[in-house]
């Protein structure tokens, strides 16, 4: 288990008129080419505030995407530079330029105008992926000290999350800092019999870890989304023509096979065919064009009395197709039992891949206990998993 060995508050006693480097997450969500989700910029605000008011100048640095030749343009974190600027409440010059190639005069220019800088999308330069030397020390030159506040990518071996703590003094974040005591309290929680996860989401492969080892863990798993669909069809029954990862059959078979009633999936579907036609089916009666897009009536109220009546909650992903209504039913009606839950000592925690969306989308956020921005970064460390992003700040 991981233990920061630093907090945030130690740069009190040396920030001041100190040049900081800030790796934030601006990987913000999208649909159809428009940012959908400010959650992650709302939340590194007050690290940024707080660095501010401590007069540091700040070199905020981020990825965005998966740039290739076609789609620089769209990825600029330019585009970006407004957005910020109101959340921090402070003027912020962007400096578009190759970063080997910026000098530091021009940081010092810079930052005569004002105290924060944006930095151009880090993986428009590959050396930030394979993590070159050269990269981490170029970034590392224009700073004092290094603040990493991207939990969301603490999994990933890359120059501005690995390589710069070599040369600068390192510390966590104010959100870091909480999202690693918080996950460390869900994977220690006393209760586990009374304990539930649940999974949504879409492919099986990418949390078939974590669900194992939460099946080991916690007194319920329950599964929703397309992730259900490959269950279902491991068990022989009919899915019509829902998604589902053929590849994974067997091993959710073993999983049911193990683990029995620990697995709760569903008993009844929303489903919709080639005319858009939308039906309540039972899963025993879903018709061969139709592709199950929600869970039941039946299952909603299943999967209610389990969380309702939980000592702890995991949630990872929706249940359903939950940004086209009113497919979005299923998983707003489960996400309602969170607040209901009465249990004195409740905890509860979201995060990964989109469920900050779909918690947005339910107007639910304020239900739970803490919400992770992490996506591969949380599933990794809910797992007992190290991150390497945690580890250097360590070292």
């Amino acid at each position: 288990m991981i233990t920061l060995k630093k907090r945030f508050e130690d740069l009190d006693s040396f920030v001041i008129n100190k040049k900081v480097i800030l790796r934030v997450d601006l990987n913000l969500p999208s649909f159809e080419g428009e940012i959908v989700d400010f959650t992650r910029l709302e939340k590194i605000s007050p690290t940024i505030k707080y660095l501010l008011k401590r007069k540091a100048k700040i070199i905020l640095i981020s990825h965005m995407g998966r740039p290739d030749n076609e789609n620089k343009e769209s990825l600029s974190l330019k585009l970006l530079s407004s957005k910020i600027s109101a959340y921090i409440n402070s003027e912020l010059v962007f400096i578009e330029d190759n970063i080997m190639n910026i000098k530091k005069d021009k940081i010092e220019k810079a930052f005569s105008n004002c105290n924060v800088i944006l930095l151009e999308n880090l993986r428009f330069f590959k050396e930030e992926e394979s993590n070159d030397d050269s990269f981490s020390k170029k970034l590392s030159s224009f700073a004092d000290i290094y603040v990493n506040e991207s939990f969301s990518t603490c999994h990933r071996k890359h120059s501005s999350i690995v390589g710069i703590p070599k040369f600068l003094p390192s510390f966590p974040g104010m959100l870091l800092e909480k999202e690693v005591s918080n996950l460390k309290k869900l994977i220690t929680t006393a209760n586990y019999s009374s304990a539930v996860a649940i999974f949504g989401g879409s492919k099986v492969s990418t949390k078939i870890k974590v669900i194992e080892y939460y099946l080991k863990k916690f007194g319920k798993v329950i599964i929703g989304g397309a992730m259900a669909n490959t269950f279902l069809y491991s068990k022989q029954i009919n899915i019509g023509a829902s998604v589902y990862e053929k590849s994974m059959q067997k091993i959710a078979k073993s999983l049911l096979d193990y683990y029995g009633d620990k697995i709760a999936l569903p008993e009844d579907v929303v489903t919709i065919d080639k005319s858009k036609k939308i039906q309540l089916r039972l899963i025993s009666d879903i018709k061969k064009d139709e592709k199950i897009f929600d869970i039941g009536p039946q299952t909603r109220m299943k999967y209610f009395s389990f969380v309702v009546e939980c000592s702890c909650l995991l949630w990872n992903g929706p249940l359903g197709f939950y940004e086209q209504k009113p497919f979005d039913e299923g998983t707003n009606y489960v996400i309602k039992a969170v607040k209901n839950n009465n249990n004195k000592n409740f905890f509860s925690v979201a995060g990964g891949g989109d469920t900050i969306s779909m918690l947005n989308h339910a107007k639910a956020s304020d239900f739970f206990s803490f919400i992770s921005t992490g996506g591969g970064a949380f599933l990794e460390f809910i797992q007992g998993s190290g991150l390497p992003g945690l580890d250097s700040l360590n070292d």
